[in-house]
């Protein structure tokens, strides 16, 4: 036996160290979701939480009337506000920075009123998906509200929006710039009505002493075709 067959077995091993290591390294992190406001009755799985508590993914966060939650969801968002009288489902939050870039995976449902979210800019491998029972919207870096009837108003950046056809099945795509929302009633693409309050902006601060929604004022009511709350 040669010095070579006797090294190339060592070779091998190192080899198959190395890629196990690299496996490791690149294996999807889960990410977190922070209660960092509280407000009125917010619960976890019907179980009730506080500042500075956590959900899980799989979980579904469901506000009360008058009440509103605040989550950070690090390199998933970071920014995820809760109206009142809302559900979402928190379906996957999960993120990769091995790589020259952090690629995530974020999968937000809305089961019942609104939420908004506030995204950075990520990378082309990167989802960050809403989904309503007739909407699923594909977010690249924005600040959006979505609601359970399926509107998506944009507030920054753009949105694609798949909508289903309940009577046929059959999807359309829409996009949607800053300015713009989606209105499933038309199906559309209408402007902003004039007045509507943008989530995270200076004019919407919240006072823990009052119970003023972040989210536009006009989200709550079904949209007609005008724009207008019906």
């Amino acid at each position: 036996m040669n010095r070579f067959s006797k090294i190339n077995p060592l070779l091998g091993l190192i080899a198959a160290a190395v890629t196990a290591s690299v496996a490791a390294v690149a294996t999807p992190q889960t990410g977190t979701a922070k209660f960092v406001k509280v407000h009125g009755t917010v619960t976890v799985d019907n179980a009730p939480v506080k500042t500075g508590e956590f959900a899980k993914p799989g979980s579904i966060v469901a506000t009360a009337e008058k009440s509103l939650a605040r989550l950070d969801i690090g390199k998933n968002g970071p920014d995820l506000l809760i109206d009142e009288n809302s559900k979402v489902s928190i379906d996957d939050l999960t993120y990769d920075d091995s790589g020259s870039e952090t690629v995530i995976s974020t999968k937000l449902g809305a089961k019942q009123g609104s939420f908004s979210g506030r995204v950075n800019r990520i990378s082309a491998q990167s989802t960050y998906t809403v989904s309503t029972p007739t909407t699923t919207a594909a977010i690249r870096g924005t600040i959006y509200t979505a609601t359970q009837t399926g509107v998506v108003y944009v507030f920054d950046g753009s949105v694609d929006v798949i909508w289903t056809d309940p009577s046929t099945g059959r999807p359309a795509n829409f996009n949607v710039s800053a300015g713009q929302m989606f209105d499933p009633s038309i199906p559309g693409v209408v402007e902003i009505p004039p007045g509507t309050k943008a989530p995270f902006g200076s004019d919407t601060v919240y006072d823990s002493d009052l119970p003023i929604p972040f989210g536009p004022l006009t989200i709550v009511s079904p949209i007609s075709s005008t724009g207008k709350t019906k």
